[in-house]
């Protein structure tokens, strides 16, 4: 038995994991590149700013990324390390088929045995000699050559490496040195592990050593010159080798620089805390200016002042350094050029900005100004799933940390493009006219008792009347027709207009009785009123009564569209009837019924449409309660069949075809779509024969139409209960993220549904604060303090002195404003937290939240060695929050889950079950505790089941028996991993992620005969991801809105990682996971990866020196790759896939296979 899951990237890492810049692309294009864990993008730096013009993926994750040019070369390469160990060298060419194509120029496994450092791993180029040394094991450094790269040739070389061990173990850092005849380097180090020290503020003795590299003997030799310092934490090592300048060494809150064999000068930085630390630097110019950013994302600029002493030589006489404001907390920045500075953040959203004078000082105290900011949820902590009335999914992440943190809402739809907004209210319609104009230049508005015209130019709105338009009545319909004549349809008559608007030529009324619908294509017009049916022609001075009926009830909607969109007329009429509830197909000029169609089951038809996707013709309704029916049309007998349903909102929908253009078109050729207008707006089209309905980013959406604009281009007017947008849609549904910036970090986040609330937790470092930002749970509008009347709980909280404040905070899922914040004990830090309903007190919603004390060293512990903590159960309701009951509990409360109308509690090393007595308002432990071997840190539930994960790492099933109160071991996982989240698939299934950014799937074999094989978890599928998933939520963001689809929604489940990366998993059929298993082969082998890395290595799951294929995993990615090949090559790899151990499918076409995975592909 194997594992049949689909994994797929939904958003891609977002982190920033290294930085460069450099002539790659061209020898005179200025490059940014950004690494983000396993891809890479290239920026082109122009005056207009950072455009984008390369996303490339990596079968690893980017530990190291440089840029260098050798002496022989004319632009740069850049040297990728990933964590694997395996490296590359990359170059960019403009080839034929790709502007920016990357070659493999040099590539090996650069991994040794031995013991892995500390830190991450150093990388340092001497250019001058050809040469790269990494620093990767304690004791070796790794020399590559790179002397003879600059070559012209195609293939890749392997790399030419050596090996050379040194004495120093504990390494800071390590950098050649310049102005060298031979490749010399100094290493930055310590005697002590580096955690003897890591949180200590007490100054250490750290040491500088020079060595010098013997190419020929491949070894090294110790030189004179070295160093012994006294820091608070040394931290990075610069190499200068200019202006008598050997090294510059930064330190927690010292700078020190070095000159060889001579005095050093050392400075103390005044401006930075005692605990604050630089974490990043970067060099602006000429070696005398380098930025600093601490870790709470302030921005220093340091100065060396220097004498010259004559025209080649100066001497460093003193140092400066200068506050220039606030920043996000980033590892990584870097100069580009004319004040340009790149913040690439690991905590927060990444920066562009732009340095300014000193007399140019901001309104915020800030030397600088932010150009562009670059979205980043990582590293994501905590998320919700949302799905509000089941239609409008939300995924809501904690992401970011400290004053970074923020919440993201993120949905999938098409984005809206605003060009220009009217404030206009109360709209019932909305028509473009082209009058004297090739373009659309002026809207016809409809109110419920009037009509409104105006006229757009350049980019002015202007409201006009011409003589011939009624604008006394409501406008039902209005539209260019035949021979430059407009027809305005308002509930009073039918007008014909020539003359650009100036003359009226025909009017046309129905005695005294009101106009109720009407349709109108260039040559044909029918109108309703009440149950009476009229049909006239439209010609040159001319409007035709043709013919016209009584039908047995009022109508409620008609459509004439043409189902050919460059016919000028139609030969069918569809007509919604009230009473009766049902579809009639009328054939026009003699309004013949030729189909009845009965809606008995559904609501009142309020709008129809007929439309063809891909040379098929259809019938679309919309209902007044929301959903849109629609049928397969026969257009020469008019007849209606293959009924389906979808459900879009909950508010009558109005159907409008418009012209959107394709983006993906290269002779910018538009496509037919049909727009439903609704508290659920939504654009339907077709890819290859299927049905897709698209969610627009717009909470509700009255009526819209095209409108081809001079300005603008092809663009949409949205009418929405806020006024007019006139704007753009995206061309494909992609990820949508708003921001809530927080102040402070975000641990923990639910959504209580009843009161349509967030409720997060907070937390936040007195140390970490700053002047700029308010937190959000000082923004609140109300702000009470936590109180507890157990006595243990109140002493401790005294006893704390720590600055650390945690609270629990109301947002409105609408506005997102802070409603309401509670503020707990001194000391005391929010955990866990969960909304539930108890069996004793139905249906009203709690919110719990579990807290402990942070104690500033172990003596603050009990004397079992545990903490003390409590359980706080609060009701939420018109805006008031109140501690309904608390519990004190001994140790860390590290999840809890409703389960079963109680509470089930993950208590250090036990599981315990609460149940709540809504008389005595107290929480009662209602089961034995199950006691694990260590803490467990993640609960989930399922029925009768619990999963949790412990801090070694094992995963453990218990059953919970009602009768007998107590919690039954099932299985448990024989060979445990460092996991950091799980969750349930089925009853028997569970898929965990590990700490090495591994998924793993595991099944418990409940049918087993023998006792000691159903006790077991076995693990049956792994797949190496690259990310470290931080929380798994059941659910996702495409909404499945048709019968069609073969893929099933309910396994679905979305995952959060550390870098940002958000992934969605979910399971196949055998047959499907069968013969996308053999597309996944033939992919690996076709596909060329960046760096030579291969596919199945990049994709096994490796655990420290233990490896393992991977299995039971599709790699979505992969596959989705196929939709972008040529057709050419689709079919020569169905040839090969045919050849794959896979019969059942052998048979498979090209546009059968490319129906699934776009399937597939839509599901993201």
């Amino acid at each position: 038995m194997t594992a049949t899951n689909y994994v797929v990237t939904v958003q891609k890492p977002t982190e920033i994991t290294a930085l460069a810049t450099g002539y790659f692309t061209s020898s005179i294009e200025l490059n940014l590149i950004v690494a983000k864990n396993t891809h890479f993008e290239i920026y082109i730096i122009g005056s207009d700013g950072l455009k984008l013009v390369k996303d490339v993926c990596i079968y690893g994750r980017i530990k190291i990324l440089k840029c260098f040019r050798l002496p022989c070369m004319n632009k740069d390469v850049l040297f990728i390390l990933t964590e694997k160990c395996h490296g590359m060298i990359l170059d960019c060419q403009k080839t034929d088929n790709e502007p920016y194509e990357i070659l493999t120029k040099c590539h090996g496994l650069l991994e040794d045995t031995g013991k892995v450092s500390t830190h991450s791993p150093f990388c340092t180029i001497d250019t001058k000699h050809g040469l790269i040394l990494l620093h990767i094991l304690e004791g070796i450094l790794k020399v590559i050559f790179v002397k003879d790269f600059a070559s012209n040739e195609s293939s890749s070389k392997n790399f030419e490496t050596f090996n050379i061990k040194i004495d120093e173990q504990n390494i800071i850092d390590i950098q050649f040195l310049f102005d060298h005849q031979r490749p010399t380097f100094i290493i930055l180090h310590s005697r002590k592990s580096e955690f003897y020290f890591i949180n200590g503020n007490e100054p250490e003795e750290y040491y500088l050593q020079t060595y010098e590299i013997e190419l020929k003997e491949r070894d090294t030799k110790r030189l004179s010159w070295k160093e012994k310092l006294t820091l608070s934490k040394a931290l990075f090592l610069i190499s200068v080798g200019q202006n008598n300048i050997t090294c510059i060494v930064l330190g927690r809150n010292f700078i020190v620089i070095f000159r060889e064999n001579e005095t050093k000068l050392q400075m103390k930085l005044p401006l930075l805390q005692e605990t604050s630390s630089i974490i990043s630097y970067c060099c602006i110019d000429h070696c005398y200016r380098y930025l600093l950013l601490d870790d709470s994302g302030k921005l220093y600029l340091l100065v060396l002042e220097h004498k010259k002493q004559n025209e080649s030589l100066s001497t460093i006489s003193d140092m400066k350094l200068n506050f220039l404001g606030e920043v996000s907390i980033s590892r990584y920045l870097t100069y580009i050029d004319n004040s340009v500075v790149f913040i690439g953040s690991h905590l927060g959203d990444s920066q562009l900005i732009r340095l300014l004078p000193e007399q140019q000082q901001q309104q915020n105290g800030s030397y600088f100004e932010v150009l562009e900011s670059y979205t980043n949820l990582g590293p994501i902590l905590d998320m919700c799933f949302v799905d509000l009335d089941r239609q409008n999914r939300q995924l809501v992440t904690c992401s970011g940390c400290r004053k970074d943190s923020t919440l993201r809402f993120i949905r999938t739809g098409i984005g809206i493009h605003e060009h220009a907004v009217i404030d206009l209210r109360n709209i019932k319609g909305i028509w473009p006219l082209k009058i004297n104009n090739q373009y659309d230049n002026h809207l016809v508005v409809a109110f419920f008792d009037q009509t409104r015209l105006f006229q757009l130019q350049n980019d002015e709105i202007e409201e006009i009347e011409l003589v011939a338009f009624d604008f006394q009545h409501q406008t039902l319909f209005c539209t260019n027709v035949i021979s430059n004549q407009y027809l305005q349809i308002t509930t009073h008559s039918i007008r014909l207009i020539g003359n650009h608007g100036h003359d009226l030529v025909i009017e046309w009324r129905n005695e005294n009785k009101e106009i109720t619908v009407a349709s109108v294509n260039t040559t044909q017009c029918v109108c309703a009123s009440g149950n009476e049916l009229f049909y006239f022609e439209i010609g040159f001075h001319s409007l035709t009564q043709i013919s016209q009926c009584q039908l047995p009830y009022n109508i409620a909607c008609l459509d004439i569209t043409p189902l050919n969109s460059q016919d000028e007329r139609t030969d069918l009429c569809v007509i919604g009837l009230w009473t009766q509830i049902s579809i009639w197909i009328g054939r026009l000029p003699t309004l013949e019924i030729l189909h009845k169609e009965s809606l008995i089951s559904d609501s009142l038809p309020r709008s129809v449409v007929m439309i063809t996707f891909d040379s098929q013709p259809y019938v679309f309704i919309s209902l007044a309660d929301g959903p849109i029916l629609y049928y397969l049309l026969n257009p020469e007998q008019g007849i209606l069949f293959d009924r389906k349903k979808v459900s879009l909102g909950t508010k009558p929908t109005t159907l409008t075809i418009c012209q959107h253009p394709d983006l993906s078109s290269i002779m910018n050729h538009s496509r037919t779509v049909l727009f439903a207008c609704s508290d659920h707006p939504s654009v339907i089209s077709t890819v290859n024969n299927k049905l897709i309905f698209s969610s627009v980013n717009l909470r509700e959406i009255v009526c819209m139409c095209s409108f081809n604009s001079e300005l603008y281009g092809a663009c949409l007017t949205l009418v929405t209960d806020m006024g007019v947008i006139l704007g753009r849609i995206d061309d494909i549904q992609k990820l949508h993220i708003r921001s809530l910036g927080l102040g402070e970090s975000a641990r923990r986040i639910t959504f209580m549904d009843e009161e349509k609330v967030y409720v997060i937790l907070t937390q936040s470092n007195g140390e970490c604060q700053t002047d700029s930002i308010v937190s959000i749970s000082k923004q609140t509008h109300k702000k009470i303090d936590c109180t507890t009347k157990i006595k243990t709980i109140e002493d401790m909280a005294h006893q704390q002195c720590n600055n650390i404040c945690s609270s629990i905070v109301i947002l409105d899922q609408l506005t997102h404003e802070a409603r309401i914040s509670m503020k707990l004990l001194n000391g005391e830090e929010a955990i866990s937290l969960c909304t539930t309903i108890f069996t004793d007190d139905l249906p009203t919603s709690y919110i719990v939240i579990g807290t402990t004390f942070i104690s500033e060293n172990d003596d603050n512990d009990d004397e079992d060695g545990q903490r003390l903590g409590r359980l706080i159960l609060f009701r939420y309701k018109d805006n008031q929050l109140t501690i309904i009951t608390e519990k004190e509990v001994n140790g860390i409360p590290h999840r809890i889950v409703p389960f079963q109308g109680r509470l089930l509690v993950a208590i250090d090393n036990s599981i315990q079950l609460f149940e709540y007595s809504s008389q005595k308002s107290e929480l009662t432990q209602l089961s034995k505790s199950y006691i694990a071997r260590v803490e467990c840190l993640e609960l989930k539930v399922k029925d009768d089941f619990i999963l949790f994960n412990d801090l070694l790492g094992s995963m453990t099933v218990l059953r919970y028996k009602t009768d007998e109160h107590i919690f039954e071991e099932i299985a448990h996982n024989v060979y445990p991993q460092l996991t950091t989240a799980c969750q349930f698939i089925d009853d028997d299934t569970f898929i965990c992620a590990e700490s090495c950014g591994n998924l793993i799937s595991y099944h418990k074999n409940s049918d087993a005969t023998k006792e000691l094989e159903r006790n077991m978890l076995n693990q049956f599928g792994q797949f190496h991801l690259g990310e470290e998933i931080n929380v798994f939520r059941h659910g996702h963001l495409v909404t499945q809105q048709t019968t069609e689809s073969s893929i099933s929604f309910e396994t679905c489940t979305l995952m959060g990682a550390i870098s940002g990366y958000i992934g969605l998993v979910l399971q196949l059929s055998s047959s499907l996971y069968l013969l996308l298993l053999s597309l996944e082969k033939v992919l690996a082998r076709h596909i060329p990866s960046v760096g030579k890395i291969d596919y199945n290595v990049w994709r096994s799951l490796k655990i420290d020196r233990y490896s393992n294929s991977s299995s039971g995993f599709i790699d979505g990615d992969l596959i989705e790759l196929y939709l972008d090949l040529p057709k050419i090559v689709q079919v020569e790899l169905i040839k090969d896939l045919h050849n794959e151990d896979n019969q059942n499918q052998s048979n498979i076409t090209v546009e059968e296979l490319v129906k699934i995975i776009e399937e597939l592909s839509r599901i993201h």
